[in-house]
């Protein structure tokens, strides 16, 4: 993934939160953007959010022969139309993580090559809040941006302290959130590395949380999964942000 149709429609959908962005900020694209990937949004719609995820990068499938996606390469700043890399913070479900380890292994490759590329800053956010933790002494994960919960467990159980009414702000729930998702994967042993400093620098960048839906049969007020991530993902950038706001793009897929 993404099949031919979901990379074209995802790139679509993440052209149009860049412009919906750009209009309400001055004409200023965001610095880093979270995308939740969620297995069976991925399976239903062939990856569209893994397409918005390549075009937030620049970048787009590498197809051998067979019409097996091998990598994705980045995108010439020259072909992008001025536009920079945009950061991605990559929020997996246990699903997604599970089930398409070979396109995290393909997601982590590009990150790494992105923050690695010779390109100004200001052209490419990856590289900079890269670089920015290098400079802190954090070269290990520098360029992580795939996190989920710990390797073999589910939920960011902010669903369960809300049912027991555990919880006095949602503050509380972002903070709960960014616990259960501060576990990294990738190449190699990048299987559930707790990398919460690297979570919080990007969350501190992040302004705006994207969330795919793609059935007519339930929306955002009917399954506990989207306060649970998409909310206290929110909540958790909000607090890395100390308050400022944060954006919030529902895609509807269907």
């Amino acid at each position: 993934m993404p099949g031919p149709a979901a990379e074209a429609r995802g790139a679509q959908a993440a052209a149009a939160i860049l412009d919906a962005h750009r209009a309400a900020n001055a004409g200023a694209y965001p610095e880093t953007v979270a995308i939740n990937l969620w297995g069976l949004d991925a399976i239903k719609t062939k990856g569209e959010s893994v397409a918005m995820v390549l075009h937030m990068v620049g970048a787009r499938p590498v197809k051998e022969g067979t019409g097996r996606i091998a990598r994705y390469e980045l995108i010439p700043l020259s072909e992008m139309n001025g536009r920079p890399r945009v950061d991605c913070l990559c929020n997996m479900s246990g699903i997604f993580r599970d089930a398409f380890q070979n396109v995290v292994e393909l997601l982590d490759d590009l990150f790494a090559r992105a923050a690695a590329a010779d390109e100004p800053e200001h052209m490419n956010y990856i590289a900079k809040h890269a670089r920015a933790l290098q400079q802190q002494g954090i070269t290990a994960g520098a360029s992580s941006r795939l996190f989920s919960n710990p390797a073999g467990d589910y939920g960011s159980m902010v669903n369960e302290r809300v049912g027991a009414g555990n919880w006095e702000n949602s503050a509380e729930l972002g903070d709960t959130w960014a616990a259960r998702n501060a576990f990294s994967y990738g190449k190699g042993g990048e299987r559930g590395v707790a990398r919460p400093e690297v979570l919080q620098s990007l969350l501190g960048s992040c302004e705006r949380v994207v969330q795919e839906i793609d059935s007519v049969e339930y929306g955002l007020t009917d399954i506990q999964e989207y306060y649970a991530n998409t909310g206290a993902l929110v909540a958790a950038a909000k607090n890395a942000r100390k308050g400022k706001a944060v954006g919030c793009s529902i895609i509807e897929a269907f």
